[in-house]
């Protein structure tokens, strides 16, 4: 990937090779999927980009993009037994979800590899704290999801997550 880059580093009289990396790497779906810039939308209007932005991460199962939703000080509830405490930062979700997201990977042929899809979207805004809940409903149980984001020098970001699921009853 290297020599495109620099061909069109020589290519283009003043372009430093710094500005050519950056121009490609947002161009590369799955690299740079960051927190969307918020600017100055209305923050019920950036809270729910940061949503989709976070949805559209786990369906693609691609942990750097997920992980740039977090603020460093990030903790969570993860819905399996086996991670039964509590996430303490970004380090300990990253972790987590890595290896969740790999074993998603191996079980599709590709993105999207999941298809969560929210439903019953809920944003409360609380000063500098916003509230967001959904639900995410499959066949056999009904996840339940809370985010907890903050502004941060004019970025929304989550501060916690909490899932947990409920088996439906069988009829």
């Amino acid at each position: 990937m290297r020599a495109p880059v620099k061909r069109i580093a020589a290519n283009v009289p003043g372009l430093g090779l710094l500005t050519v990396l950056a121009v490609f790497i947002t161009m590369v779906p799955g690299v740079a999927n960051t927190v969307p810039p918020q600017g100055s939308l209305p923050d019920e209007v950036a809270v729910q980009k940061v949503v989709d932005g976070f949805i559209a991460s786990l369906n693609a199962a691609d942990v750097n993009s997920f992980m740039t939703f977090f603020a460093p000080d990030a903790t969570l509830f993860f819905p399996l037994s086996s991670l039964a405490l509590r996430l303490e930062d970004r380090q300990q979700i990253a972790t987590a979800f890595g290896a969740f997201f790999e074993a998603v990977r191996r079980r599709q042929p590709g993105p999207p590899y999941m298809h969560m899809i929210p439903v019953g979207t809920k944003v409360q805004l609380l000063g500098s704290v916003a509230v967001v809940t959904f639900h995410l409903k499959g066949e056999d149980a009904v996840s339940r999801r809370t985010l907890v984001l903050q502004k941060r020098s004019g970025t929304w970001l989550i501060v916690h997550l909490h899932a947990s699921s409920l088996a439906l009853q069988k009829q």
